[in-house]
């Protein structure tokens, strides 16, 4: 059995500021840098064998807080990162209700109705994140694995495990620095932890 610890990247200077990151990226605030050496605190006592994180800068700088401590081969993967969200990508929230605001609220509240025009779509991001959950079982077999990536993306491999519709793609808020364990055995996942902030 592999089992995986999923978290989400410690609060950035666009979540306060309530931008959209996507595929862009902005530091770690003083509050994420925090909660991150929290959570390194609280997962001392799993024996992680390897680490993976998303290409994108705040993930891989919650990795670093992360396994500081830790003498872990540490991989990069692109298919972690974020939903890519095009035009959207570093605008503040109230000025994409402005410019597009039907859009945003079929994303934010009703995903099943989403069409990506300017987006990648769910459905992409669920196929590139399962693909490489996957393939880090198989190549981890038996082992605790680190994984650091983001909120839909991390919602997305949710949705496909429990085979949730995508309606319920919102069901559970992940807080930055939230832990979610996944189990993967005999072609099988079982989700075992959601959204964990028990360290805050």
């Amino acid at each position: 059995m592999t089992t995986f610890y999923v978290v989400r990247h410690g609060e950035t200077v666009w979540n306060q500021e309530q931008r959209l990151q996507g595929w862009l990226d902005s530091p770690l605030t003083a509050n994420g840098r925090e909660a991150t050496q929290k959570l390194q605190q609280q997962l001392q006592s799993i024996p992680f064998t390897a680490a993976y994180s998303s290409s994108s800068g705040r993930a891989q700088a919650t990795m670093s807080i992360l396994t500081a401590k830790r003498q872990l081969p540490i991989y990069y993967e692109a298919d972690l990162r974020e939903i890519y969200l095009g035009n959207w990508q570093g605008q503040r929230i109230e000025d994409i209700i402005a410019t597009d605001g039907l859009n945003y609220e079929l994303y934010t509240h009703y995903p099943a109705q989403y069409i990506a025009a300017h987006t990648e779509s769910f459905g992409a991001v669920t196929e590139r994140a399962m693909f490489t959950l996957k393939k880090i079982a198989e190549q981890h077999q038996k082992e605790y694995i680190l994984v650091v990536s983001h909120a839909v993306t991390i919602n997305c491999m949710l949705n496909a495990i429990l085979k949730r519709n995508i309606s319920e793609l919102w069901a559970v808020p992940l807080h930055g620095t939230s832990v979610t364990i996944i189990d993967y055995k005999d072609q099988q996942w079982l989700v075992k932890e959601i959204g964990n902030i028990d360290h805050l």
